[in-house]
């Protein structure tokens, strides 16, 4: 059987360790896009989780749900990838998987890429799978337990270790020195909080590595004015069987009445960067953050604040020059899509969003929108230069309906 054929079978049979799951059902809501270029479908879009994007220097991934968006039983959860000096989207989902409830991807700028899915039903842990060649091959690996459904749930270090944000007492981290069977725990959200009273942590949202590839995370934080952003003492390398004391990654501030929750956490190629989001009362804004090397200050973002109704639906980091950030929001039926390019740069709103638009990503210049419509995914592509939105690619994927019930 071709690798294509595989990726078409995606079924309730998790290879890995040989358990059979009835995949009935994942957290979704139903919202349909309005505006952009005529004969775009409109699409219904998960909220959990969130649909995702990254660039690094060699390529961007994007992962997204397809298929009958109003029935969970027939979403599955699609990798798609393109090399990021030019060249097509490819569809490289991990074959023989069940994917309905959601899938997450760690893609470092060197190393293998790793893709973890999210519980669905009677399945209570996430199967892993990693590929050194873009998706040609795949080996299976495991979490004893299962990821937390935020984007950022994996991430893999400079040095081959990896990190996974899993649900066990109430969030942790767990770590492996680069074998994605073998894990340990490296710190939970209480062990957090009583680490960093400052912060008062309150759950744990996104693993990365920094520049001196030190686990970090990304937090809640109770206390207003603080950024939850927080890193061990000790490089991965440095300290296998636990990463030290952890700490703020600097003494870094955020409004003073606002608290914050970590969005997105990435090392991209430009370093860390992360998108976090900022509540007053019942006000809410965004702001992208971007490291200024190891220990140094970060660089924010102008605060972009958040109409009243309106939420973030998808995410993109590392895109741009300077390594932007981009967020698709959405209120009712409406869609917008909102992106910042580097450090001291303006968030700037783009044209119409095609209708239906469901996952977003940023290829230098260029800004891609995502449309899914059973099983066909449209792409949209804007730049600057042409002002517009433009038809870019039309991929059919070979979805089996009814294979998880």
């Amino acid at each position: 059987m071709s690798r294509r054929a595989a990726v078409a079978l995606v079924v309730a049979a998790v290879l890995v360790v040989g358990v059979v799951a009835i995949v009935a059902s994942s957290s979704s809501g139903s919202s349909s896009g309005s505006g952009g270029p005529p004969g775009s479908a409109a699409a219904t879009v998960p909220v959990v989780p969130l649909p995702s994007s990254v660039t690094v220097a060699a390529r961007t991934s994007v992962v997204l749900p397809m298929g009958h968006l109003d029935d969970p039983a027939n979403t599955f959860w699609q990798l798609f990838l393109r090399p990021t000096g030019g060249g097509a989207w490819r569809l490289e989902t991990p074959p023989g998987v069940a994917d309905n409830g959601g899938l997450v991807v760690s893609l470092p700028s060197a190393g293998p890429l790793t893709a973890g899915f999210l519980p669905s039903a009677d399945l209570h842990f996430s199967p892993l799978a990693q590929t050194v060649d873009g998706g040609s091959t795949w080996t299976p690996g495991q979490l004893p337990t299962a990821l937390v459904a935020v984007p950022d749930a994996l991430a893999t270090g400079a040095g081959g270790g990896l990190l996974a944000l899993v649900a066990q007492a109430g969030q942790s981290v767990l770590a492996s020195d680069g074998d994605p069977t073998a894990w340990r725990t490296e710190v939970s959200t209480a062990a957090l909080a009583r680490a960093v009273p400052a912060c008062g942590v309150t759950r744990i949202t996104a693993v990365a590595f920094d520049a001196a590839d030190r686990p970090v995370v990304g937090v809640g934080c109770a206390r207003a004015g603080v950024l939850g952003v927080l890193t061990a003492a000790s490089p991965a390398s440095v300290a296998p069987s636990g990463a030290g004391p952890w700490q703020l990654l600097e003494p870094a501030t955020m409004a003073a009445t606002a608290t914050t929750t970590v969005l997105r956490l990435d090392t991209t190629s430009s370093g860390l960067q992360g998108l976090a989001e900022l509540r007053s009362g019942s006000a809410a804004s965004l702001e992208a953050l971007w490291a200024q090397g190891v220990n140094g200050r970060w660089a924010v973002s102008p605060t972009l604040s958040l109409a009243g109704g309106w939420t973030v639906r998808a995410t993109a980091v590392g895109g741009g020059a300077g390594a932007g950030a981009a967020v698709l929001l959405a209120s009712g039926t409406a869609r917008r899509i909102e992106e910042v390019g580097a450090p001291g740069a303006a968030w700037a709103t783009l044209p119409d969003v095609p209708a239906g638009t469901g996952a977003i990503a940023a290829v230098g210049a260029e800004t891609d929108a995502f449309v899914a419509s059973g099983s066909q995914l449209t792409v949209w592509a804007w730049t600057p230069a042409t002002g517009g939105w433009r038809r870019q690619a039309s991929i059919t994927v070979p979805i089996q309906y009814g294979s998880s019930s």
